[in-house]
């Protein structure tokens, strides 16, 4: 092969987006590649080694295609020597635009992603002696895209939604399993469900052999992911298992891996669902998926439960573990959002007891029923309700960070990758997250014991972070190790 063998990994989006990431890196890893997993800069020098770069896109804002577009032309000038492959959600969607930004551009369908795992041994046989001709070698790798975002390649037909669950996580101090992809609702706004596709499940077995796998290998804990995990399905001895029973299951055969969930919906919040969660291993934070706490604005959206629905899970959750941190998703802004819908959101914000809102503008996605909705709502108005929604939220993390002062908390320690100028000197900062999901600091003397990334810790918490919690960074609290 003339090329050197040097990739470089960009992901942009969610965690599940980062875990197939990395779980493709690993087949980079196995068959003798370099791999660099770091964000490139703008400030950053320019690369000659690279001679692929894999681009891990994300669609679900305006905003995301917007990154993702900026990126690209990021990457094309920093690795001026490599090829391009642009993979998930915007590719699935926009293959036919980003094939028309440059030569070096090979387009992989996010559907078609676990294609990734077979492209080290296809360059390795190639006679490509440059980026332009392994991006032309790849784009006919791959097969060729339809007008809409169809594709049309032998990778689609034969996709393998779970070929990418990485064993090792480079980027992460907390392992995670994806155990579902896709979605089978048809809400007014999203387009995930067109970028991933209908609901699919990792079968039981396979869940199971990667939590003891990575149980064995020391992970302190595991995220179990997916688009909606409401809509696991999969069957063990016979018996058919929901998220619920999957959880069951791995708890039953691992004795010290720690469980968390990466999200819920409301619907998944059964009383099932919350006599399973009840085991101590099982983490006391819950990202529930909720979007608004206008029931008009839940119906136009399409979305399956109602305010009381979202009130309920809230309260089973609690019932279920002590003082949870409980987080949730929020559009405003959506067309036709009244006053009074808006304020319906805020009450039900206070009211469920949630201790941080993610909140976004809505963000018109071609080709949903919404992007024709109307009235649409002025940007002004959405900024302002944004800020607002941020400002509740950051009021609520604070009283629930503070709550938690002088206690006690089991905690996965985090490594620091860019650790602040203004540590004293003498002093090692170590960065913690606790079950409960609260992003603690530490200092340490230069002399102590250092935990390594990934290990499991106890930490007291000291206190909030008051300017940090305010302007919304990641690390928001100080704390002692034990």
């Amino acid at each position: 092969m003339a090329l050197n063998k040097t990739v470089h990994f960009e992901t942009l989006g969610c965690r599940l987006n980062q875990l197939e990431s990395e779980g493709a890196a690993e087949f980079f890893i196995k068959a003798g590649w370099s791999v660099q997993m770091k964000a490139v800069l703008a400030k950053d020098k320019d690369d000659d080694s690279v001679c692929l770069c894999v681009l891990n896109t994300c669609a679900v804002t305006g905003k995301a295609e917007q990154k993702a577009r900026r990126t690209i032309n990021l990457l094309l000038k920093k690795f001026p020597f490599a090829a391009l492959v642009v993979t998930g959600c915007f590719a699935q969607l926009s293959p036919k635009e980003i094939q028309g930004m440059d030569g070096r551009l090979a387009v992989l369908p996010g559907k078609a992603k676990s294609a990734l795992a077979k492209v080290p041994e296809f360059l390795e046989k190639s006679d490509a002696k440059d980026g332009n001709e392994a991006a032309l070698l790849l784009r006919n790798f791959f097969g060729p895209q339809k007008v809409g975002g169809d594709f049309s390649g032998h990778f689609e037909r034969a996709q393998e939604p779970f070929l990418l669950l990485p064993k090792s996580f480079a980027a992460h101090s907390r392992a995670s399993l994806k155990i579902q992809d896709g979605c089978d609702n048809n809400c007014s706004y999203c387009a995930i469900h067109f970028a991933r596709g209908k609901s699919v499940s990792i079968p039981p077995a396979l869940a199971l052999e990667r939590a003891l796998d990575l149980e064995k290998s020391g992970q302190a804990e595991l995220v179990l992911t997916g688009v909606n995990i409401g809509q696991y399905k999969g069957e063990w001895q016979g018996r058919a298992l929901d998220a619920a029973g999957l959880l069951r299951l791995i708890l039953q055969n691992t004795k010290k891996i720690a469980i968390r969930f990466s999200s819920v919906y409301p619907q998944t919040v059964t009383e099932d669902f919350c006599e399973a969660i009840k085991d101590r291993r099982v983490r006391p934070h819950f990202h529930i998926s909720v979007q608004s706490g206008s029931d008009c604005v839940l119906k136009r959206m399409r979305r399956a439960y109602d305010r009381k629905m979202v009130l309920e899970a809230c309260l089973r959750l609690r019932k279920a573990k002590e003082n949870p941190f409980l987080a949730c998703d929020i559009i405003t802004g959506f067309p036709g959002e009244s006053e009074a819908d808006f304020a319906d959101t805020l009450s039900l914000l206070k009211e469920g007891g949630f201790a941080k809102a993610h909140a976004f503008p809505f963000s018109p996605r071609p080709g949903t029923d919404a992007a024709s909705y109307a009235p649409k709502i002025p940007e002004r108005i959405k900024g302002e309700r944004v800020a607002a929604l941020n400002e509740l939220s950051a009021v609520s993390k604070l009283s629930y960070i503070q709550s938690f002062a002088g206690k006690t908390l089991d905690a996965v320690a985090e490594s620091v990758r860019n650790p602040p100028k203004d540590i004293p000197k003498g002093k090692v900062l170590v960065r913690a997250v606790t079950e409960n999901f609260i992003h603690a600091e530490i200092l340490l003397n230069e002399s102590d014991i250092v935990p390594p990334s990934g290990g499991a810790v106890r930490v007291k918490i000291l206190g909030a972070k008051k300017e940090a919690v305010a302007r919304g960074e990641e690390w928001e609290a100080l704390a002692q190790l034990l």
